[in-house]
């Protein structure tokens, strides 16, 4: 069976009857799609998040209005900008950690793309009282005036299920080399029963997730 693609899985269905509205919706209003707020504030997307949205859900976990908002942004702007799926292999990613801490902000690839993480090496959790899942991959996208780098952990992704959990975060790029410079030791320990005896990797900390980023965009850049 092939790898699933979380865009595919997820979002095609809305890229193909909705995207192009949200689209034109902004080059009318000369509005930055790149911009999450100015996204954010498109009728489009508001119309969109309104449907999305599951009101049992947020009236339970309010915060999740911002993980509807994220994943519609970052979906959006991964197709905007050609949906670029870029695999990360796990010899060129041993081999980055193995250097020294990056230091330099990200560079990323069109200005957005998907890292697709070798297959069920990493795990973590949405929160500390759900599964350990494995991470697919990583969606990593620009923002506006290079004011921040918006990210998107897929977790949980299978043929058989709907969606996928998801772990967002955004920080302005200078934020990455000083989360990488925070990351446990040793690096990506797993917190699994029996994980390191099967070499399985864990991201536990949002700087983790910054810094595994960090390292996988370095990894391509190597290619």
């Amino acid at each position: 069976m092939s790898r699933p693609d979380p865009f595919t899985h997820a979002f095609e269905p809305l890229a193909e009857t909705r995207f192009p509205a949200i689209a034109a919706e902004a080059q009318a209003g000369h509005r930055d799609t790149a911009d999450r707020p100015q996204f954010a504030a498109l009728q489009e997307v508001q119309h969109l998040l309104a449907e999305l949205e599951s009101p049992d859900v947020l009236e339970q976990h309010p915060e999740a209005g911002i993980e509807y908002l994220m994943a519609l942004y970052i979906a959006f702007r991964f197709w905007e900008c050609g949906k670029r799926i870029v695999p990360v292999p796990r010899q060129r990613l041993e081999a980055a950690w193995a250097g020294a801490r990056p230091s330099a902000r990200p560079d990323v690839p069109g200005g957005a793309c998907y890292l697709q993480l070798p297959e069920r090496w990493f795990w973590a959790q949405i929160d500390p009282e759900s599964p350990h899942e494995p991470l697919d991959g990583i969606y990593v996208v620009e923002g506006s005036l290079d004011r921040e780098i918006a990210l998107l952990a897929v977790l949980g992704l299978r043929q058989d299920r709907p969606g996928f959990s998801q772990i967002s975060l955004a920080a302005p790029p200078e934020d990455f080399p000083a989360a990488s410079a925070s990351a446990r030791t040793p690096l990506f320990a797993s917190t699994l029963e029996g994980g390191d005896a099967a070499d399985l990797r864990s991201i536990t900390t949002s700087a983790e997730l910054m810094h595994l980023a960090l390292l996988s965009l370095r990894a391509i850049a190597d290619n």
